[in-house]
């Protein structure tokens, strides 16, 4: 019972001392510098499908994601990211059909056009480009097509791009964010655009696919730091399905919002595992997902003196 109790309390002064401070992972890298993150979230969803057989796909999956960033010498820097789902799909007779689906991998690049400080003040403000390779799954079956829309239920709808299949998704963004002890907020606006180039196995008597999709994802986060090894943020976001890539087979909601609780954990300045609980409070989401998720975040850059 003692050991138990040291243990406790070992673990307890590692998450909560606040001597010596740490900053939060940064960002932006120095240039050089290289970034690598993994994603696992866990959840159960019940999203719209659009075909006239069985219109909404149903079950839980595994989301997983790796990606990766590296900073070149002047303010850009490039980025990769990977997408794969493992999920069961539920059949009408109540029986789970398992399935697995590889997303459209995004290569982009990001530009960083203001990087400010004021005392113990910054603000920042970044665009980016990302294309998708069309490499999502489907088949004949729809498995991988249901087990994708299951994904993008999970996630709230914010990455189109990721999970639909049969498209080349082009997407825009932009992102503010400002940080003044022990406050961190930020925001950003994406605008997945999707070119069809497949109709994905669809089937084309009861389904009409259209040559382009676009929506639009408002997101925003508010993070506290409570001390040297732990923040706590609140974020949501709001997805719009401006123009479907899929003509829709029964009436749904065009917009979608999506809530998101984080806890941080910090190890020293370059690396950070994140503890996400999401879900859905209204739309077409709302009561049927939830979700749990373990992010990890790695900086490769040397030490470097700052300026």
């Amino acid at each position: 019972m003692n050991g138990r109790i040291a243990l406790l309390v070992a673990v307890l002064m590692f998450t909560t001392g606040t001597a010596l401070a740490e900053a939060a992972i940064e960002p932006d890298l120095a240039p050089g510098g290289a970034q690598i993150d993994a994603q696992a979230t866990f959840g159960v969803a019940t999203t719209p499908f659009d075909v006239a057989t069985l219109p909404e796909a149903k079950g839980q999956a595994f989301v997983l994601r790796a990606g990766g960033r590296y900073a070149l010498p002047i303010p850009l820097s490039l980025e990769l990211d990977v997408p794969l789902v493992l999920g069961s799909v539920a059949q009408p007779a109540g029986s789970y059909v398992d399935a697995t689906a590889l997303g459209n991998p995004q290569i982009g690049v990001r530009y960083r056009f203001i990087e400010r400080r004021s005392g113990e003040a910054a603000l920042a403000l970044a665009g980016a480009v990302a294309v998708g390779i069309p490499l999502a799954s489907h088949a004949e079956d729809l498995m991988p097509n249901r087990v994708l829309a299951i994904a993008d239920g999970i996630e709230g709808r914010a990455h189109p791009e990721w999970f639909t299949p049969g498209v080349v998704p082009i997407t825009a963004s932009g992102a503010l964010g400002w940080a003044s002890a022990p406050w961190r907020l930020e925001t950003e606006l994406r605008l997945p655009l999707l070119v069809r180039v497949t109709d994905a196995n669809l089937p084309s008597m009861t389904t009409n696919t259209n040559t382009l999709g676009l929506a639009a994802v408002a997101s925003g986060e508010a993070r506290y730091r409570l001390s040297r090894r732990l923040s706590l943020a609140a974020g949501a976001h709001l997805f719009f399905d401006l123009a479907p890539s899929v003509a829709h087979v029964r009436d749904v909601s065009r917009v979608q919002d999506f809530e998101r609780l984080s806890l941080h954990i910090h190890f020293g300045s370059r690396a950070a595992l994140v503890v996400d609980l999401q879900t859905a409070i209204a739309g077409e989401l709302g009561g049927s997902t939830i979700a749990f998720g373990l992010r990890g975040v790695v900086n490769l850059e040397r030490d470097q003196p700052r300026p």
